[in-house]
């Protein structure tokens, strides 16, 4: 390894130790390395006064061009392996937890059987961070639902979710036009003329919500201040799954995808309601940084979601 390669260790675990550590090395050895590149460098790169460690002014900058560095020797590691393996290589695809239980499966099979020999990653996590990943040249693609920067990255959509209110019996309002798993799985909410729901009639019911940072967030907030309806959060959650079982647990009504709905398993706890927003219909898409040069395998990808 580099000294680069060193330092750039010691940055992502903050730690000397860990750093160590997690490169099969004593310490000694480790800081005498770090130490060589700051004397050849002028500056220190690390503040070790503090615990953990905190980069310098000139540190922040070393990180910044060493990511860069590693981008482009990614990238030409990336030109040549394409040249000798054409349709051979690797994958890293990004997204959250629902996405990638709901969308990928079918994604990653279709792929898998017309390229067989790519080697396909997956990583979930929130969206802000697979976006840093993707940014940063760790993840290639990413499958998301929320909001994309068309300046970095490039996006195509590939599936449009009906977001809907779920609701225990228990709290469902007598006069509100309400939907079954059945008749979601049958699309007849999706028809032209199916019946909305107003939002006013929930105002007294306990919901369970996404937290903040989370799409799904954004988008409830926004309908709730619109209807004029402040909820009453008996619980913020991470994940719509999990929003699922504790609504179908009776204990608050949640935010549910229409595709959610029909892959979980059956249960009659819960009635579905239709609101009119346009906010409660969101794409799926896939993305990719804006670039001149895309591997193989991951243009493969893409025209592979495309069709």
């Amino acid at each position: 390894m580099t000294g680069m390669e060193y330092v750039y260790t010691v940055y992502e675990e903050k730690s000397f130790s860990a750093a160590a550590k997690k490169l099969f090395m004593t310490q000694p050895a480790l800081s005498a390395s770090v130490k060589k590149v700051e004397s050849e460098l002028g500056l220190p790169i690390f503040d070790r006064s503090h615990s953990p460690l905190r980069l310098t002014d000139a540190g922040r900058a070393y990180i910044e061009a060493a990511e860069k560095i590693f981008q482009i020797q990614k990238n030409l590691q990336r030109f040549v392996n394409d040249l000798a393996e054409l349709e051979s290589g690797n994958l890293v695809i990004g997204g959250t937890n629902f996405v990638t239980a709901c969308f990928l499966p079918r994604l990653i099979k279709q792929f898998n059987e017309r390229y067989p020999n790519i080697h396909i990653s997956v990583i979930e996590s929130s969206s802000a961070e697979l976006f840093a990943g993707l940014k940063q040249g760790m993840i290639d693609l990413v499958i998301d639902s929320g909001e994309c920067n068309t300046k970095e990255f490039e996006s195509l959509t590939f599936f449009t979710d009906r977001i809907m209110l779920a609701v225990p019996k228990a709290f469902a309002p007598q006069n509100e036009p309400a939907f079954s798993r059945q008749e979601i799985i049958a699309g007849k909410h999706s028809q032209r003329n199916a019946d909305r729901a107003n939002l006013q009639e929930f105002q007294d019911v306990p919901f369970l919500l996404l937290g903040k940072g989370n799409d799904m967030y954004r988008r409830t907030m926004e309908i709730f201040r619109e209807a004029n309806v402040r909820p009453h959060v008996r619980l913020y959650l991470n994940q719509l799954m999990t929003a699922y079982h504790m609504a179908t647990a009776g204990l608050g009504a949640t935010f549910l995808t229409d595709t959610l709905i029909r892959m979980a398993a059956p249960n009659d706890t819960l009635d579905y309601y239709l609101l009119d927003h346009p906010l409660l219909e969101r794409e799926i898409f896939i993305a990719r940084p804006r670039s001149s040069y895309h591997p193989r395998a991951l243009q493969a990808f893409w025209n592979s979601v495309r069709s």
